[in-house]
């Protein structure tokens, strides 16, 4: 299909700036453009004495217009702000706030555009999949992944998924990823994933710095694409694993090297509802602006404009003078938790062998041969009425993040008992 003007106006620009980029793009994010529609020339009128341009009832004034019970609830909030639409992009505040915050974490980041607002990190992946991935492109992924990946890249766009062990022994496998990206001939896509979902593992400082040497070394002879998903992040609970993203140490390494970040206010923030995330460009200059206009159409074309609400209220916890005493204290909570579980599972079992965690909000366990993993996790709810997530043939994922110290004793004696039982019963 021929390409609409705007797209094909935007490509130029991109392809001027970084001609890379635009190699790398799929055919569909060649396609996409920033509309000049209705939110576009609204914008444009918002000075304007009448405005007659957008479909959000208002006072006639700019205003909302709310229900009562509605703005009972949200009482204390700006009507404006709770009720109105937010621009397609994202509210700036929201999105200069965030690029800030991670400014603080790493003074690289300051080279970027400001970040385009998604709705959740899972939604930033899946437009960064639309405007990179080419149906039946390769990703290059570790063997523990979190299984909505399957949805996001195997399902939507057909990926071919070369799988690698995670562990070489008690740290990630750079090695292994190493052989499986030579196991792809021409572009490439990378996705990882610290704090890991399911194992709850981060590398450390200097180990994230040899997986983003092996990376631009690729990057030499390719367009090799890298997603970070930083989910988890700051969540670590030991010295040795790092805080700090993979995407600082791809920031401009390499003109090939496309490094995506996506992030958001779900964990960080611990807005689980909020559905705020964040979608970020490796590359300094005025093509960060170019890539936001597209992940501007791909809203447009999908969710119609982020929750501003959910935006005004992240901007609050940001601006908050306790903000980050308060994240403290919840990770401290968190880490009292990690601590239990780390603690009772050193004591060993007959039917598990806890993987290496120290981070995130997860431990996965390898269950004995002959205990079955979904089988054992229905036991669990039916016996001891305890729930844990199945992964694979083999692992059970404990989310230690949800709940009590005192629950974590029990789970576990649960566990015990319950795979104690089954492996008697089998036998």
């Amino acid at each position: 299909m021929p390409l609409h003007p705007e797209a094909q106006l935007l490509n130029q620009l991109i392809d001027r700036e970084h001609p890379e980029l635009g190699r790398a793009l799929s055919s569909f994010g060649r396609r996409v453009y920033a509309p000049k529609g209705i939110p576009f020339q609204a914008q444009q009128a918002s000075g304007c004495k009448v405005n007659a341009t957008i479909g959000q009832i208002t006072d006639g004034k700019g205003l909302p217009l709310p229900l009562d019970r509605l703005a009972d609830l949200l009482k204390g909030l700006p009507q404006k702000e709770a009720f109105l639409y937010s621009p397609i992009q994202g509210r700036e505040r929201c999105r200069t706030l965030w690029k800030n915050k991670l400014v603080a974490e790493d003074v690289r980041f300051s080279s970027l555009a400001l970040p385009g607002v998604s709705l959740g990190i899972c939604h930033a992946l899946a437009m960064a999949t639309d405007l990179f991935f080419e149906r039946g492109d390769t990703l290059v992924v570790p063997d523990l992944y979190w299984d909505n990946y399957d949805q996001i890249f195997e399902v939507r766009h057909e990926a071919r998924m070369i799988h690698y062990p995670f562990f070489e022994g008690t740290t990630f496998n750079i090695q292994g990823l190493k052989q499986a990206l030579g196991q792809v001939s021409g572009k490439v896509h990378v996705l990882l994933n610290f704090p890991n979902n399911p194992t709850g593992f981060s590398p450390t400082q200097n180990e994230i710095k040899q997986i983003a040497d092996l990376l631009v070394s690729e990057a030499a002879q390719r367009i090799v694409v890298v997603y970070c998903d930083d989910a988890y992040h700051g969540l670590v609970f030991e010295p040795e694993a790092t805080p700090k993203s993979l995407f600082f140490e791809l920031i401009d390494r390499h003109p090939n090297l496309i490094a995506l970040k996506a992030d958001g206010v779900t964990k960080e923030l611990s807005f689980f509802g909020g559905r705020v995330g964040f979608l970020s460009l490796g590359f300094s200059g005025t093509v960060g602006q170019y890539f936001n206009e597209k992940i501007c159409g791909l809203v447009r074309g999908s969710v119609g404009s982020p929750v501003g609400i959910s935006q005004y209220l992240s901007e609050e916890e940001l601006l908050d003078p306790h903000h980050e005493s308060s994240f403290q204290n919840l990770k401290s909570i968190l880490e009292k938790r990690y601590r239990v579980l780390k603690a009772g599972l050193s004591q060993g079992s007959p039917f598990w062998t806890p993987l290496p965690f120290n981070s995130g909000c997860f431990c996965l366990l390898r269950l004995k041969p002959g205990l079955q993993a979904e089988k054992v996790r229905q036991q669990l709810i039916q016996d001891e009425s305890v729930g844990v997530v199945s992964h694979q043939e083999h692992y059970l994922r404990i989310a230690f993040c949800s709940m009590t110290e005192s629950d974590i004793s029990f789970l576990l004696q649960a566990l015990h008992r319950t795979c104690e039982k089954m492996l008697t019963t089998h036998s």
